[in-house]
């Protein structure tokens, strides 16, 4: 299955597969429509934004083919429900539907929703925890006519934090077993936000997006993977090329600002462990030396985000200049592809 993290006026995609337990880089991507100020590329149309994603669809030969995408996490309402393991399948709903009904707070017509039964709630016997998320119809549908004009057919619509939990587990070999035993924080920069999610076993157990302000962006030089065709208009396989366009990168200064204030929310929150390591994700400048200034401040260890450490890359996009930390979410929603990676 494809892969689409829309977000902005920014696309990455992947397109993995796999042999036996070896997953495979088939196709990768990301590109910016243009290089504005975050603020203006949160208000490029409809038309241009879909214009541009299908140059890009057609280029990567994705034309007809099912995908995955994901809204943000601030669009969507989630709760965890415990029900009786008891009760049927048809029971199971028309609780949920009895739940709908009291925490979202806008007619059932104007809403999509679904559900996941978790497992054992842990809290009693013969007790099931389910996962109840909404969101608004327009924000689906939005995202929906995007990946359709662009000539793709969208088939699942996820969470981003559901994503970003399944890409985590990418990333839980590469870390040493005592780190796991306490909460993982990750951050991810895009745009002119971040997100933290704190990992537990797996399982996102805290989130906190802040907006950074377009004042604390500045424009740097960064690697993404662009086809010529999106600006020339030519057209083959062999024209994708690596190109540097001007985006944002989020500073170093903003960077170590924002990893101590979320620890310092996440912890007046207490609700679990205090953190015992930080993963750096998204429009990070990875090569100044950011973990090494962060562990001076924190006492923790960091990683840079890398969920193609154990994968394999085609050969038609090995010799690019990979940017890892960028496709932690794109990676998470390319695993619902596979039965084991589903969620």
């Amino acid at each position: 299955m494809v892969a689409v993290d829309l977000h902005a006026a920014e696309f990455r995609v992947i397109e993995l597969a796999k042999k036996s337990d070896q997953y495979i880089v088939e196709n990768l991507f990301c590109y910016q429509l243009n290089s504005g100020t975050p603020s203006e590329l949160e208000t490029i149309g409809f038309e241009d934004k879909s214009a541009a994603f299908k140059k890009i669809v057609e280029e990567l030969g994705l034309t007809g083919r099912p995908v995955c995408s994901s809204v943000s996490n601030a669009l969507v309402m989630s709760k965890i429900i415990e029900l009786s393991a008891t009760l049927s399948p048809v029971e199971i709903e028309h609780q949920v539907m009895l739940e709908i009904d009291r925490f979202v707070p806008y007619p059932i017509e104007e809403i999509s929703f679904d559900y996941e039964i978790q497992g054992d709630s842990g809290e009693g016997e013969g007790q099931i925890n389910v996962l109840l998320v909404a969101s608004r119809r327009e924000n689906i549908d939005d995202q929906v006519a995007v990946l359709s004009a662009a000539g793709l057919k969208p088939v699942i619509l996820d969470v981003d934090v559901y994503a970003m939990e399944r890409a985590f587990s990418l990333l839980v070999g590469q870390l040493p077993e005592s780190v796991l035993e306490k909460p993982v924080a990750i951050y991810d920069f895009r745009g002119n936000s971040v997100t933290l999610y704190v990992m537990c076993g797996e399982r996102n157990i805290y989130m906190r997006e802040q907006n950074l302000g377009s004042q604390q962006i500045k424009k740097e030089s960064h690697s993404f993977y662009e086809p010529e065709t999106s600006l020339s208009g030519k057209g083959s396989e062999e024209d994708l090329i690596q190109a540097d366009n001007s985006v944002a990168i989020i500073n170093n200064a903003v960077v170590i600002q924002q990893v101590l204030r979320g620890l310092q929310f996440y912890e007046a929150a207490n609700i679990n462990d205090p953190v015992g390591h930080i993963v750096l994700a998204g429009d990070v400048a990875v090569n100044n030396d950011i973990d090494e200034a962060i562990k001076q401040q924190v006492g923790l260890a960091i990683s840079i985000a890398d969920p193609f450490k154990e994968m394999v890359v085609s050969k038609r996009i090995d010799t690019l200049d990979l940017t890892p930390s960028l496709f932690m979410i794109t990676c998470g929603l390319a695993l619902r592809g596979f039965v084991n990676g589903a969620h």
